[in-house]
């Protein structure tokens, strides 16, 4: 018996070295983890209400009163009115509000201007989400969190006086939590005006997406005018092919009227009067031309001229007509391009 009681005590005592073996190693990793990013930091900007300063850090959140504040120009920064301000004092809204003994969460090291992203610390910390998150039967003694250690910061043995006084009432009521009258009210604002907005953007996506169907069918009817252009350019030019035809064919005549008119050619071996061709020879026998054939003659080439001319100049307002459609249809589509231009930048200005 006195050999198994002895057994059992030195079971407890290797047990027991065990552990402490383990917690020291335990905080020599946390003590690894709490120096951040060397080479920077703002530890003599932190303030006395916030917690003990993290290595690197820059920006604490404010979750009570979604407020930002930066080590660095020690600014308070905070949003009223869809603006965001910047003071070293604390807001005069926010007057009444302990900082002393306010849940404070320092963030990320890696995060620059946080403000800018809002909505994502206000979904991720909401208002005092912290109550319902740490109970009094589990951390009394939260003052706050810190995102680069992941975990939960808590009040010093000296400053737990200061900590508050939570109970387990959340976890009575099915940790149903139920913000203040003034915080559903402000939050009913925020989610007002965030409505607001995005009416507006809706609206302004609408006018976008219409003055791009307007622009698409402009430019549908700019390709529909360029191709009458082209077919307008092809008439035009097969209508100056038939015209240089036609001289050619006026040049022909001429060059027979003329070969026809020039004065009969004498040969070497007498005095014949005949026509002959360049060899000298006789042209066959020649044909009285009686005044009715000429006059004849002459009617039909002065018809025949007439009716060239008369096509010509139909083919010319033909042509002339589709130019004129095609520009006036030009002015047309350009000034609708004006006026949907015009619409836009109403639309643009009525965004901002």
């Amino acid at each position: 018996m006195k050999r198994i009681k002895r057994l059992r005590e030195l079971a407890v005592i290797a047990v027991i070295l065990l552990s402490t073996t383990m917690f020291t190693a335990c905080g020599v990793i946390g003590l690894g983890i709490s120096t951040g990013q060397p080479g920077y930091g703002y530890g003599d900007e932190n303030p006395q209400w916030a917690p003990p300063y993290y290595s690197g850090a820059r920006y604490y959140y404010l979750p009570d009163i979604e407020c930002y504040y930066d080590l660095s120009n020690r600014n308070f920064i905070y949003l009223n009115d869809g603006r965001w301000f910047y003071t070293q004092n604390m807001p005069s809204m926010y007057s009444s509000f302990d900082l002393y003994n306010s849940f404070a969460i320092v963030l990320d090291i890696n995060v620059y201007q946080p403000w800018m992203h809002h909505q994502y610390y206000v979904s991720h910390y909401p208002r005092y989400y912290y109550r319902d998150y740490y109970d009094h039967s589990n951390f009394p003694y939260v003052r706050g969190f810190n995102e680069n250690r992941r975990s939960a910061i808590y009040w010093g043995e000296n400053d737990r006086h200061r900590a508050r006084k939570w109970d387990d009432e959340n976890v009575r009521k099915n940790r149903n939590f139920n913000y203040s009258k003034e915080d559903r009210q402000q939050q009913q604002n925020w989610n007002n005006q965030n409505q607001g907005v995005r009416r507006e953007n809706q609206e302004f996506n609408r006018q976008n997406q219409d003055a791009n169907r307007q622009i698409q069918d402009i430019n549908r009817q700019n390709q529909d005018v360029n191709r009458q252009n082209q077919n307008v350019n092809q008439q035009n030019q097969d209508v100056n092919r038939r015209n240089q035809e036609y001289n050619r064919q006026n040049q022909d005549v001429k060059r027979q009227n003329t070969e026809n008119n020039r004065p009969p050619v004498t040969t070497q071996q007498g005095d014949r009067n005949e026509k002959t061709n360049y060899y000298g020879k006789p042209i066959g026998n020649s044909v009285k031309v009686r005044k009715e054939m000429q006059n004849r003659e002459q009617q039909q080439k002065a018809d025949a001229k007439k009716n060239a001319d008369q096509k010509r100049n139909a083919e010319v307002k033909r042509n002339s007509e589709q130019k004129q459609k095609a520009e006036t249809k030009k002015t047309e589509t350009k000034k609708s391009e004006e006026k949907n231009k015009e619409k836009k930048e109403s639309g643009s200005v009525y965004r901002r």
